[in-house]
């Protein structure tokens, strides 16, 4: 009988066929394809078979990053697309095209930077942008630059509003190049301290730099940010609605004060190109892409965790403009703040803006006698600096986003774009069957105290009662008592009443900037008709130029009331600020208000 085993015992005969026999099959597997041929099975079956060459061998993946095409499955497909790819692309996403750069051999699509690749579909589109005909390569993000850093040239300036070329952003500093500093304004007419408005830019917030000194601080190399940026440096408290229209005045300036203003058909062409430019550069105007806010977060208060899975919204900051109209009139506007700021400083590189359009309230109110002058920026190829050039004087009490309306021409018809933008949103309103105006009371009766002037309660429901008797008698045409703020259905309402407007009318205040809105006058021709008039009430003894001079520069008419007073014209009393502890309960004489209205429905139906 045989004695028990152990581990150095010598293998039986069994153990010995289970190894010969495991090594035969590793063998045969691991030189699968070898040994099925020299069984008879030819090259040419084995390659027509996925099943069989998957086995055999790994393909792994081609230069585009998917598995060749007779190793692709239903799965593969729908995860990774259907897609023509070759070498030197980025990408070969067909339904991506988006348009063509160049022309010739300079041909590239924002996906594919390819020299002969064909544009899609979508190449068509004029405008992908507000105004764009053309997209932007990723080559096209990044410039070097080496020694010769991009100088920066000023198109247009009155103090607080000024249009730069090439302005440089790095570590949350803005840099001007340049060989003449006074070529430039002054950093104080552009801009402010980012802690106090009121002061002057310090150097960590604004700088001007020799070609020699940028390249030793800026580097070789750097970002390009393409297009025109707008950039409002103010903070949260220092913006109101006349924001977006002081920019929008200042960037006319470029189409000159001779020519006119078109939109698309897409309704996205806010600046229209002008051939002669007058004088100040290219033959042609870049439209505005972004929006930028460096110094307003994007929300008002702080992020705060909370155990909920759907925790509340949070409120929106403060930046004067209502979101409906940036996307109504503006659709392709980015709106950037000062995370974005924080982002571009935390990266440590230089960007390089194309074209900068500032709005700065506080270099504004510290050079207001410097409105009146003309600054001129030097010849394009050199030659004398910039200067300031006397114009008229410059009218008491106006507010600082006026600026620009005293210091920089534009064409007649400045606004009309940005009007024509937003009707194309709401949709034209219907032709008219009536004879009389068309008036809009804007109400402040459902939003609280603080949020702006009230009609007093004793006196609004007779306004109302009033102007509603005026609609029976046939002297006004209709009337639309609207919300000043509230959901976008509110918001929808009120502009679609204000764009229709012969009158507008309510307690003082932004809760009015709409106004600026109100149809263009029409002085001759079928369908003419007086220009708009906009009524504001006011407590007596305050009075505040804003609306008055929004509604002046358009060419419209506007009438200021305290009680049963009413102002006009060369009678407007100056500016007066509500004083302290004053409360914005707004008296209305009833009777007088809609005695005037009496009169101008005469005046329309004359």
């Amino acid at each position: 009988m045989p004695g028990p085993r152990n581990w150095v015992s010598p293998p039986t005969r069994r153990e010995v066929t289970l190894i010969l026999f495991s090594l035969t099959i590793f063998v045969l597997s691991y030189n699968l394809e070898t040994s099925l041929r020299l069984a008879g099975v030819s090259p040419a079956k084995l390659a027509t078979s996925k099943y069989l060459s998957a086995v055999i061998s790994d393909p792994g993946f081609e230069r585009d990053g998917r598995r060749p095409q007779a190793w692709r499955d239903d799965l593969e497909r729908l995860i990774a697309g259907e897609w023509t790819w070759e070498a030197g692309q980025i990408a070969g996403v067909e339904r991506g095209e988006v348009g063509i750069i160049g022309a010739g051999t300079s041909q590239r699509t924002i996906y594919n930077v390819g020299a002969d690749r064909k544009a899609g579909r979508a190449a068509v589109r004029l405008d992908p942008g507000v105004g764009l005909a053309q997209g932007v390569t990723v080559n096209e993000q990044f410039t070097r630059w080496e020694r010769e850093v991009p100088r920066t040239s000023a198109v247009a300036h009155v103090p607080g509003f000024t249009i730069l070329d090439n302005v440089i952003i790095l570590n949350g500093t803005f840099f001007l190049v340049t060989e003449d500093p006074t070529s430039l304004p002054k950093l104080g007419a552009i801009a402010s301290s980012a802690l106090n408005p009121s002061h002057p830019p310090r150097l960590q917030d604004w700088r001007i730099l020799t070609p020699a000194e940028a390249a030793v601080t800026l580097g070789p190399f750097g970002g390009h940010i393409k297009h025109t940026t707008w950039l409002s440096t103010d903070p949260a408290d220092a913006q109101d609605p006349y924001t977006l229209f002081s920019l929008f005045r200042t960037h006319s300036h470029l189409i000159g004060s001779h020519q006119s203003t078109t939109i698309s058909p897409s309704g996205l062409r806010v600046i229209s190109p002008d051939s002669a430019n007058n004088g100040l550069g290219s033959g042609s105007v870049p439209p505005p892409v972004r929006l930028w806010f460096p110094r307003i977060p994007t929300f008002a208060g702080p992020h705060v965790p909370s155990g909920d899975d759907h925790p509340p919204p949070r409120a929106r900051s403060y930046n004067g403009i209502h979101p409906m109209l940036l996307k109504a009139a503006f659709p392709t506007i980015e709106l950037m703040y000062s995370e974005d700021w924080q982002d571009f400083s935390d990266m440590h590189l230089p960007y390089v803006l194309e074209r900068v359009v500032i709005a700065d309230r506080g270099a504004a109110e510290r050079n207001r006698p410097d409105w009146a002058a003309h600054w001129r920026p030097p010849p394009p190829r050199g030659g004398a600096s910039g200067e300031l050039r006397k114009r008229q004087a410059v009218e008491d009490g106006l507010p600082a986003w006026a600026a620009p309306f005293v210091g920089l021409d534009a064409p007649e018809e400045w606004w009309a774009p940005v009007r024509a933008a937003l009707l194309s949103y709401l949709g034209a309103p219907a032709p008219r069957t009536r004879k009389g105006p068309v008036a809009t009371l804007v109400s402040m009766e459902d939003e609280p105290y603080e949020a702006g002037a009230h009609v007093r309660t004793e006196d609004f429901p007779g306004l109302v009662a009033g102007l509603e008797q005026l609609v029976r008698e046939g002297v006004l045409g209709a009337l639309h008592v609207v919300r000043a703020n509230g959901t976008r259905e509110n918001w929808d309402a009120r502009m679609r009443a204000v764009v229709d407007s012969d009158i507008m009318l309510g307690a003082f205040g932004h809760n009015l900037a709409d106004s600026v809105f109100m149809p263009a006058p029409r002085t001759a021709g079928e369908g003419a008709r007086p220009a708009p008039l906009l009524m504001e009430f006011y407590p007596s003894g305050a009075y505040y130029k804003d609306r008055e001079y929004a509604a002046r520069t358009l060419g419209m008419r506007y009438m200021a009331w305290w009680d049963a007073r009413k102002f006009s014209g060369g009678t407007l009393p100056p500016v007066m600020h509500l004083r302290a502890g004053q409360n914005t309960w707004t008296t209305v004489d009833v009777p007088a208000v809609l005695e005037e209205i009496r009169a101008e429905a005469r005046r329309f139906n004359a």
